[in-house]
């Protein structure tokens, strides 16, 4: 039997249709006096990430990430991205350019895996990995793991929820960070040169919540490590 859930209805006194209609409410086995609540998925989408962002855990998506609502792989959610970092005015700098920021106290932040910070990373930068490997065993996760189980990927990753805690313990709103991930990202036009990354993402979520200065190493680590930058690569105790 098909039921509908009742919803806010005002039936003024004496209105002679008033019997009709509970009659009809009954008839889809509803009850004209429930009190109606709202329901979580009515629940504004912003409000709800205010709330998580507070809590520490942030669950949007089956990644835990989204962008306005969108998935970040998707076109809207790039043009969203694009415009975001562009009107913050989040650049892109050059290795040698990284090194001056980090002599002026300007944080270099690693969101790589933090395996591979564990392994190799810039002398003097902070790790705070923007992913994880997966984690917990609800529905989501376990879905999440059979997708990536399903490209032959067996170490899916998850967004971290200790990412804006431990970007609050190492960067100052006002003095910014360089952002460095593997690739960098190139911020154009899907279809036209633009490509997605760790370091963009990072960088939008910084910028939305008000970090003034943010940098994005062009060309990521890879790049850093291509030019014959010097590299710490003294093992480090890891979690992923």
């Amino acid at each position: 039997m098909l039921v509908l859930e009742s919803h806010p209805c005002t039936i003024a006194p004496g209105n002679n249709n008033s019997s009709s209609r509970r009659q009809r409410w009954h008839a889809f086995g509803s009850n004209p006096r429930r009190t109606w609540r709202p329901s979580m998925q009515s629940t504004n989408r912003s409000d709800r990430r205010r709330v998580a962002l507070i809590k520490g855990a942030v669950d949007r998506g089956s990644s835990g990430i989204d962008i306005k609502g969108a998935r970040p792989t998707s076109p809207r959610a790039w043009e969203v991205l694009m415009e975001t970092l562009q009107d913050q005015k989040v650049n892109f700098i050059s290795p040698q350019e990284a090194v001056f920021a980090q002599k002026r106290g300007v944080p270099i932040i690693d969101v790589r895996p933090a395996l591979d910070y564990c392994s190799s990373r810039i002398p003097g930068s902070v790790g705070v990995p923007f992913m994880r490997s997966i984690t917990g065993n609800s529905v989501r996760q376990n879905l999440r793991r059979a997708g990536f189980a399903f490209f032959g990927i067996f170490n899916g990753t998850e967004f971290n929820p200790d990412f804006y805690k431990d970007i609050e313990a190492a960067v100052d709103k006002q003095k910014g960070a360089v952002l460095v991930c593997g690739v960098g990202g190139i911020l154009e036009p899907l279809g036209r040169g633009g490509r997605q990354s760790r370091s963009l993402m990072a960088a939008y979520e910084l910028a939305s919540s008000g970090y003034k200065k943010v940098s994005i190493l062009q060309g990521g680590f890879y790049e850093w490590e291509r030019a014959g930058r010097p590299l710490d690569e003294e093992p480090l105790p890891c979690k992923q």
